[in-house]
């Protein structure tokens, strides 16, 4: 009965937006064949499709690798056995877990709570099952380094919290929720860093929803440049929550002002083949885009955005200019610009205001509700 229990607790599973734990697939743009796992705080046992392998202790090292389909134990020059799937879940109060890649070498991570793992596409398929508020600590940490005053920390980990509930379904194909890169949210493992942890424990279970008590589409972005832009100028749709804010907070601060030179007949094949009617040379190497206009001159089949995905530039927010044979591209801000801007938050925060009067500076008409709240509302 109680192994009954326990698979029932710890089967691969989906979390629903209330579960406590998530799964996120770890490494998984690499090839991963081979680990070594040790315990760094707390108790761990192995178990696999078998029921309970072994308890470890903090001495162990576990080496696991993919071997003809299966995944292969070992310990020292002992092959304790091979398996379909192994579970390392920690047994004790506070748990925290170590693995360094052999094959491929030179990776170290350390991670909160539970380690599955299973074979895919000939690999080893890792997964930290993981409380969502250690989850969030470590995203925090990844997304935003340890600079940040406290109360920016707060606002990040609400909002990052927001963000991994709204998309669970990410990697459902997969298997797993979310994944450890920018494609979800930036996630290198645990955070060491007590303002960070802390954080995201204070912010405990609050998340973001909208008038409808739905999770928001918690955009983010580095820096405006002094404007952000309504979601559907960048992406198809429309959310009353994301509209544009004229924001001082983040000008004269990093990633404020950037500068790229780009060889004008580059420049000139690229307009004239989206823009055919844009042939004269005022067209072509002249832009004024002091108002973050959406579409290079005049709304029509070339945005901004479009440019800037072609020739990686750091924001669609740009002035153009010639200058020598070269176009001059004279941008502000950094990233898409939906959203809230992270270093004018971070400014915000340093003024004084408070995690909540930042969040609804940058997001429209939104409200902070607790998971518990919002399974109330889900009910009802």
């Amino acid at each position: 009965m109680k192994k009954t229990i326990f698979l029932l607790l710890f089967a691969f599973t989906i979390q629903s937006a209330s579960a406590e734990f998530i799964n996120i697939g770890v490494l998984a743009s690499k090839k991963v064949l081979s680990i070594d796992f040790s315990i760094r705080a707390g108790q761990y046992a192995i178990f696999t499709e078998n029921g309970k392998l072994k308890d470890l202790n903090s001495k162990d090292l576990i080496r696991v690798e993919y071997h003809q389909g299966l995944i292969r134990i070992s310990e020292g020059q002992k092959v304790i056995g091979d398996f379909r799937k192994v579970n390392f879940i920690g047994t004790g109060w506070y748990n925290h877990f170590k693995i360094q890649t052999i094959s491929p070498g030179g990776i170290e991570r350390r991670y909160d709570d539970n380690l599955k793992i299973l074979v895919q596409r000939s690999s080893l398929l890792l997964l930290n099952n993981i409380d969502l508020d250690n989850y969030v600590a470590g995203v925090v940490e990844a997304e935003v380094g340890r600079k940040p005053p406290k109360e920016f920390f707060k606002l990040q980990a609400i909002i990052c919290r927001t963000y991994a509930l709204s998309n669970t379904h990410k990697h459902l194909v997969e298997g797993y929720n979310l994944c450890d890169e920018v494609h979800c949210q930036a996630y290198h493992g645990k955070s060491f860093y007590s303002d960070i942890v802390d954080a995201a424990m204070q912010t405990k279970g609050a998340v973001i929803v909208d008038s409808d008590i739905h999770l928001i589409t918690a955009a983010f972005h580095s820096s405006c440049g002094g404007e952000t832009v309504n979601s559907e100028d960048v992406w198809s749709k429309s959310l009353y929550y994301l509209r544009s804010v004229k924001d001082t907070f983040c000008l004269n601060k990093k990633n404020a002002i950037w500068e790229k030179k780009i060889d004008s007949n580059t420049w000139k094949s690229y307009l004239t083949a989206k823009l055919p009617a844009a042939s004269n040379d005022s067209l072509l190497y002249h832009y004024n885009n002091s108002d973050r206009s959406v579409f290079y001159y005049g709304k029509g089949s070339l945005s901004f955005e479009d440019i800037r995905h072609k020739f990686h530039l750091r924001s669609a927010f740009f002035n153009v200019q010639l200058d020598t044979g070269k176009v001059v591209l004279k941008g502000r801000g950094y990233g898409h610009g939906v959203g809230l801007c992270q270093i004018g938050a971070m400014e915000m925060a340093n003024q004084g205001y408070s995690y909540s009067e930042i969040l609804h500076f940058y997001y429209s008409g939104v409200h902070i509700i607790d998971l518990s709240a919002l399974d109330f509302f889900k009910e009802d």
